[in-house]
């Protein structure tokens, strides 16, 4: 049991990879307090979590918008008192907009911010201000994107929101690191997703055909997108647990190495 004893927040737990840690964590024997804005699926989410045979940890859903900073902040109250502290926030909630450069406007673009980094700040910030009260050396573990270091054609906005997130996090791991020995470190995934595999489904043969061939060009583990409960849940572990308690500031790509961070 790697996380045993662990008290964790996972924003934007209720599908995808936030389900997949989600369900890892408490599988490792973590107690798990995470939220979404769908309650029929975070429900859903929880009582599958919860049932899974013979895990000692226990998840519990609560609502929260993590782009509004009162809901955060009373979220991590409601979450601290059911979990009894705080260790480890895995910040997964996120939000995509694509559009041609030239075309973004300032909804769309208040949108993408509010939630990928403004978002970001707000669980972080509260987070941190519970490590420090209890003098606990925690682990933040937030999200940004390959696009962030590779950029995004028709998602410009959306690079920019996670390269905001990468900066943001390499900043704390330093300030917080120094003030608090608090670890914070970005991971960079490149995973299935249901609208993906939707849309996969769906497509023009030929453009399936020339897709996928793409993809193993460009991958070069698998020839193509990882498994959330596969390929990125484990590294959640990793980060989460005390075997990285000495690593902080870092950029860890999931993604089959398509990316080559220097």
């Amino acid at each position: 049991m790697q996380l045993e004893n662990k008290r964790i927040i996972v924003t934007g737990g209720t599908k995808g990879i936030g389900a997949a840690t989600v369900k890892l964590y408490v599988k490792e024997g973590a107690k798990v307090v995470f939220c979404g804005t769908n309650d029929e699926r975070g429900k859903a989410t929880e009582e599958a979590v919860n049932a899974q045979p013979g895990v000692t940890g226990h998840a519990t859903y609560m609502r929260c918008d993590i782009a509004d900073k009162s809901a955060v902040d009373e979220f991590f109250a409601n979450a601290v008192d059911i979990l009894g502290g705080l260790d480890v926030l895995a910040n997964v909630a996120g939000v995509e907009a694509n559009c041609a450069a030239e075309s973004y406007e300032l909804g769309q673009m208040q949108f993408l911010m509010d939630v990928n980094m403004y978002g970001t700040v707000y669980t972080n910030q509260a987070a941190y201000k519970i490590f420090k009260a209890n003098g606990v050396e925690g682990s933040i573990i937030n999200y940004s994107s390959d696009v962030a270091l590779s950029g995004m054609p028709n998602g410009a906005m959306y690079a920019a929101s996670k390269g905001a997130v990468l900066a943001w996090t390499r900043s704390i791991a330093m300030e917080w690191g120094i003030e608090s020995n608090v670890r914070c470190n970005c991971v960079n995934p490149t995973i299935k997703t249901a609208m993906y595999e939707e849309w996969l489904r769906t497509v023009d043969p030929q453009v399936k055909e020339m897709h996928l061939a793409g993809l193993k060009r460009r991958y070069p583990i698998d020839g193509g997108m990882g498994d959330a409960e596969r390929d990125c849940a484990p590294v959640m572990v990793f980060l989460a647990s005390d075997a990285s308690r000495y690593i902080s500031g870092q950029v860890i790509c999931v993604n089959g190495g398509a990316t080559m961070v220097r």
